[in-house]
């Protein structure tokens, strides 16, 4: 069978078209160094982040209670709040798409001031902080984590309003 020609230029033959596609797949192979690693996301630092955060307010409402159980009326229902949003950004989180850079150690239980009061003044200012941090992850990653950490800014905001209004 002869080649094809075509009005610009010599005819390539079958054999010519293979192998220069075996040869640009086998060049093409030599330039990676092995699988691809794909680049996390940009919402994982911020949600490794924001489940650091609620790790630390779990413990900080825990080390609350311990300390003054009087309270438990109003705290209670915070630290369920603060365990919901832990487990709902931890459904979020796929394991091994953040580098580590180094091993965490383990955090000693927060300190919690000896009036309640203080206790109080404490817990709303860290839910205040909590708050603001979420706004500012919000700007951060995509709509569907934006939409999470939004609901859990607002619920934080609330939790600091609501310690307000038990001062009063």
């Amino acid at each position: 069978m002869r080649p094809a020609r075509t009005p610009a230029g010599p005819a390539v033959s079958r054999r010519t078209l293979l192998g220069g596609a075996v040869s640009a797949a086998a060049l093409g192979g030599c330039a990676e160094k092995g699988p691809r690693v794909p680049a996390p996301l940009p919402d994982v630092a911020v949600l490794t982040a924001a489940i650091a955060a609620e790790q630390r307010l779990v413990a900080l409402y825990e080390a609350a209670l311990r300390a003054h159980p009087g309270l438990g009326k109003r705290l209670n229902p915070v630290l369920a709040h603060h365990r919901e949003h832990l487990g709902a950004l931890r459904r979020h989180y796929i394991p091994g798409t953040e580098k580590v850079t180094a091993t965490a150690s383990p955090a000693a239980p927060p300190e919690v001031p000896g009036k309640e009061s203080q206790v109080l003044g404490l817990l709303r200012r860290v839910e205040g902080e909590a708050a603001g941090a979420r706004v500012n992850d919000v700007q951060r990653v995509t709509p569907e984590m934006a939409q999470l950490l939004a609901s859990i800014g607002a619920c934080e905001a609330g939790h600091a309003a609501m310690l307000t209004e038990d001062e009063g």
